[in-house]
């Protein structure tokens, strides 16, 4: 049985668990194990540049890995027997394809698990997935070859996850931190504190399995040779989202022209206003809750804000804050903060690590060129049902807080599924409080919000140990 410490190994733990890596190249390889592929051989050959989480100073690595399993791919390694397989959490047994996962990521007709990966290959064949992270472009080419190649070399098949069953999901060079949308991301993260934070979100042992196992979340398997297998892993909802930003860009170009006669502004001033609405911060990062009138440099990276507003006499004290940001923001529906939740949620909202890049060319007006572009999303979670699909259980449905029970339901301004034909009291429109003293209740509201986002492909990942990784590659000492 592995024990509660408060002392995580670094060197046990894949260095993408702790940090978010800043290489200005990325690639992300999908690979299947087909039976007579010799994959100790190809653990072998990638393990010395698997990053683990130690702190490497100034000398950052020009190239870097680190390797994620799907159960699938856990289950066609024969490592673990049929009962060491049956330790695994449910969902990520049956994948982010199951009835059981899809009652939250509600993914159906463009976004449909039959649509993912270009229906170049079925969402059980994804066995293993590669991040691959590079300084130079000459680095990310010779890094592309090497991993290939080890693949080809052992009877290793690449799957390609995009239309045309060839490209990769590869970084596409943004201004730093910033995803197609224009936003600056990757702002507020959990803290991951290591020591009396049990009944913390933020902490550790909510993420790391078999690290702290008195954490709210206590990620498992903790027992057995599965136990074993997993501890220092993390789980990860490895997601591909297609951004529409031609959609995006004309739903801020039309709602400002109707929104410019109610803030009083010219529908250009008033573009900026309507992006920062519906992502709960301005571009820059500033929060709404600390910057409501304008971006401000000195908060773009502030995360010590909340939605209780001193003044506020309603009942679980968080309808004067929606003033400043709106209750649907995305922000705000993907981090309540101190929002009251419903009581089936408990006192404190989960909390997701998020990793990831855009891919894809850039965009720039209303006219849709055509090209796949969006955001390779790594969320990082000690369950997948507890964490991430609760969170996304919200955005599609924001029934989390108790003070906000109208009808119909709203939705996440940005990643809202857009389809209330399947659920039965959803509504697509984005109301955004404007008051004034004359009216204290005056409201802009966008109708019909369009679907912005699409799901192109999920798989439910463990990030093993380097121990574990070691044993894939049948490494001793």
């Amino acid at each position: 049985m592995t024990t509660s410490t408060n002392t995580p190994d670094k060197s046990a733990i894949q260095g993408l668990i702790l940090r978010g890596y800043t290489h200005p190249y990325s690639c992300h390889f999908l690979f299947n194990f087909p039976d007579k592929s010799d994959t100790q051989a190809f653990f072998k050959t990638l393990f010395p540049l698997v990053q683990n989480a130690e702190d490497w100073g100034v000398n950052k690595p020009t190239q870097l890995l680190n390797i994620g399993l799907t159960y699938t791919g856990i289950d066609q390694l024969n490592v673990l027997n049929t009962s060491d397989l049956a330790q695994f959490p449910s969902d990520f047994v049956t994948g982010p394809w199951s009835g059981q996962s899809q009652a939250s990521l509600l993914d159906y007709d463009e976004s449909a698990p039959s649509t993912w990966w270009g229906q170049n290959f079925q969402n059980q064949d994804l066995h293993c997935v590669v991040h691959a992270y590079a300084l130079t472009s000459s680095d990310m080419d010779t890094l592309t070859t090497f991993v290939t190649t080890s693949a080809a070399t052992n009877g290793i098949k690449e799957l390609f996850p995009r239309a045309g069953n060839q490209s990769r999901l590869s970084q596409c060079q943004l201004p730093d931190d910033e995803i197609h949308f224009g936003y600056r991301d990757g702002i507020s993260e959990p803290g991951l504190g290591i020591s009396g934070a049990s009944t913390d979100e933020s902490a550790l042992g909510n993420f790391l399995i078999g690290y702290d196992t008195s954490s709210i979340i206590q990620p498992g398997p903790t027992t057995g040779n599965a136990g074993t297998f997993a501890q220092n892993g993390c789980y990860n909802a490895f997601r591909v989202l297609y951004q529409d930003v031609a959609a995006f860009n004309s739903l801020l170009e039309e709602q400002a022209a109707l929104a410019a006669p109610v803030i009083g502004q010219t529908p250009e001033q008033v573009q900026e206003w309507v992006a920062a609405k519906l992502i709960g911060r301005w571009r820059n990062g500033s929060p709404l809750m600390l910057s409501p009138d304008a971006p401000d440099p000195a908060t773009q990276d502030s995360e010590d804000f909340g939605y209780v507003e001193p003044n506020d006499t309603s009942k679980y004290k968080d309808v004067v804050s929606t003033a400043k940001c709106p209750f649907s923001a995305h922000t705000r529906v993907a981090n309540p903060r101190d929002e009251h939740l419903t009581p089936i949620e408990g006192d404190t909202a989960p909390r997701i690590l998020r990793r990831g890049v855009p891919y894809g060319t850039t965009l720039t007006g209303t006219t849709d060129d055509g090209v796949d572009r969006g955001l390779v999303g790594l969320f990082l979670c000690g369950s997948f049902s507890r964490q991430f699909e609760k969170i996304y259980g919200w955005m599609n449905s924001n029934d989390f807080a108790s003070d906000f029970n109208a009808y119909p339901t709203p939705q996440d301004a940005v990643m809202g599924n857009r389809n209330p034909t399947k659920q039965k009291n959803i509504g697509t429109n984005f109301v955004i409080p404007v008051p004034t003293a004359q009216e204290p209740k005056r409201t802009f509201t966008m109708t019909s919000m369009p679907l912005l986002i699409v799901t192109r492909g999920t798989a439910y990942c463990l990030l093993p140990s380097l121990p574990s990784l070691r044993l894939l590659a049948g490494l001793t000492g």
